[in-house]
């Protein structure tokens, strides 16, 4: 089915008058100021619109609930040891320059890059990694405080610049683990602060205002309607990298609903929208206005996939869905291309298992091409959906399916209404059942529903597939350990075994790995213990008017994700391992 010829309901932008939008969108020059200095300022900066008021705006403890990590602190103000790349696949050294483990992968040894320092000028160290540590371990409530000292039973510094972490069991993938080691690909991770800073301080009760970080940019303002950042002249990497990021000034902003949204990159006065804070109608009527504005993809369907794919959780202890073959009847009976156009506007694909289409990924799914030509997880075909039920024996109309809907997700809300109608053609009867906090919690962890979407992260071929291991298999009725951490009570041995030997297989060998995930599809395709749906969408669209090289489908060197921690090298660029510099913005003036 071609997405194209699906109806897309654009969203009319009104016309604003002046006096609604804030002082902040305009660009206007005040009485007596100098419209020339005030485009220069304009031209410097880089502004970034947010979806909603900013809380605790003063709070900027990144470790304590409630506390702000984003709107630039763990994007601007620190950095991480090193950055992976999801979309290119390169782990890239930051903080440090390189790793080793011991022979049985039971310590991991770091050395930190010379000249690192803080934003007030003192070194950063190994010193700094080991008081982290102990800080998490003291204080359990902190975030990844549980991660970590599970994985982490010591961390010792060798000298200033070296660092030994050691750890609990062997652990080859502890580099890629960013819960439990400062290697951030998605979102944000384990940060690294500096000792001489947090030391003394309650860590769950210390605000953090302003953050001392390693980063290039230090605070300036902070606000519930803007954080704005100042570039610092004194950067370490400016010395070491011999780089200086191109924006003076880095602006994460509040500037009310949609339409001052739409409006603001219309007149080119944001360069970029944070996720939601703009949907796909506001969009398309915005790129009509501005050439300058495009998203990833210049055509449907203009979002870059999230790494966190949209998969049908299917209660595996519920009769008859216990059943492969009805599981496999559900999914046929799914016309997925009807729910990328319908629920998300068209502004996604359909997927045929639960990892974002990346290029780094694209030689593991090559390697599976011929289970999936065998198994289409993807496909739509409502005559072998009647089949399949009848070989089971099951009559789908004596059947009312559970469905469990996050209420507050206005996406669940939409995908709901398409996918329900969809099962009672098929026979079901369906009852959606919206649900929120700590209800939906609860009901989800005990396992009382018969389907639920959800997001399965991070993405990564072995741990999406852990997701699925028995480990993490409790009875109906006790509480899983997380949504897509086996609440649909799937368990395989033959599964858990290859799990195992991937998750114990060091990054390096590809080609077993390759090996190993084909006999790992070879057993979930015919268990389909879950059942894929679409790809995740984030529409991400930039403004190349005062800002190039911003990553696009057409030149995907890193993740166009501005509330990542990654967010920083996207901004820097970064080295490249064979030489060079890769990417980075420059002014577009």
């Amino acid at each position: 089915m071609n997405l194209k010829r699906w109806p897309i309901v654009i969203l009319t932008v009104v016309a604003l008058v002046a006096s609604a939008v804030p002082a902040s969108v305009t660009s206007a020059a005040a009485p007596g100021d100098a419209p020339a200095a005030q485009a220069a300022d304009r031209a410097a900066t880089l502004k970034i619109a947010l979806g909603g008021p900013i809380t605790a705006p003063d709070n900027l403890n990144l470790y304590a609930p409630g506390g702000n990590i984003g709107n630039g602190v763990h994007e601007l103000a620190y950095e991480y040891l090193f950055y992976q790349n999801l979309q290119t696949g390169e782990f890239v050294p930051w903080l440090a320059e390189s790793f080793s483990y011991n022979d049985d992968y039971t310590a991991l040894t770091v050395k930190l890059r010379d000249g690192v320092t803080w934003s007030d000028g003192k070194p950063f160290t190994a010193d700094d990694i080991v008081f982290t540590y102990g800080m998490l371990k003291a204080n359990k409530t902190l975030l990844w405080a549980d991660e970590a000292t599970k994985a982490v039973a010591s961390v010792d510094a060798l000298d200033p610049l070296t660092a030994r972490f050691n750890l609990t069991k062997s652990n080859p993938r502890f580099h890629l683990t960013r819960e439990a080691f400062p290697g951030v690909g998605i979102w944000g991770g384990i940060t690294i602060v500096p000792r001489h800073i947090w030391e003394g301080k309650d860590p769950a009760a210390f605000k953090n205002n302003p953050p001392i970080g390693t980063g290039a940019y230090k605070l300036k303002e902070n606000t519930a309607s803007a954080f704005t950042w100042e570039r610092r002249d004194d950067w370490w990497g400016t010395k070491v990298f011999g780089v200086q990021p191109a924006p003076k000034e880095i602006s994460f902003q509040y500037i009310g609903a949609e339409t001052n949204i739409a409006l603001a990159l219309s007149n080119n006065d944001i360069d970029m929208p944070q996720i939601g804070a703009l949907n796909l109608g506001s969009y398309l009527n915005v790129a009509q206005r501005n050439p300058n504005v495009r998203a990833w993809t210049g055509d449907a369907p203009y979002s870059w996939l999230d790494p966190c794919p949209r998969v049908l959780m299917v209660q595996n202890a519920h009769p008859p869905l216990d059943n492969p073959q009805v599981r496999w009847a559900i999914s046929y009976a799914i016309d997925r291309n009807a729910i990328a156009a319908l629920a998300y506007e068209g502004g996604t694909v359909p997927t045929w298992g639960m990892w974002p289409y990346y290029q780094a990924l694209q030689p593991y799914f090559d390697a599976i091409q011929d289970l999936r030509s065998q198994y289409p997880t993807d496909a739509f075909d409502p005559e072998k959906s009647t089949a399949l039920f009848t070989q089971a024996g099951v009559n789908p109309s004596s059947i009312t399916l559970k469905y469990l809907v996050d209420a507050g997700s206005n996406e669940e809300m939409k995908v709901s209404q398409v996918l329900a109608d969809q099962l009672r053609t098929a026979g079901f009867q369906v009852d959606v059942q919206p649900l929120q906090g700590g209800t939906l919690n609860d009901t989800i962890l005990r396992g009382d529903y018969d389907i639920k979407l959800h997001s399965f992260c991070p993405g990564y071929i072995p741990a999406n597939l852990e997701l699925f291991h028995s480990k993490f298999y409790v009875p109906l009725g006790q509480p899983a350990p997380w949504y897509e951490r086996n609440s649909f009570r799937y368990n395989n041995p033959n599964l858990d075994a290859i799990v195992d030997q991937m998750l114990t297989l060091p990054p390096g060998d590809e080609a077993t790995m390759k090996s190993l995930y084909h006999d790992a599809m070879a057993i979930w395709f015919p268990d389909l213990p879950a059942i894929p749906v679409v790809q995740a969408p984030a529409l991400v669209p930039f403004n190349s008017t005062y800002w190039k090289g911003f990553p696009s489908a057409d030149n995907p060197w890193n993740m166009p994700v501005s509330w990542w921690a990654t967010f920083n090298i996207v901004i820097t660029g970064y080295p490249n391992p064979s030489g060079g510099w890769n990417g980075g913005l420059k002014s577009g003036q």
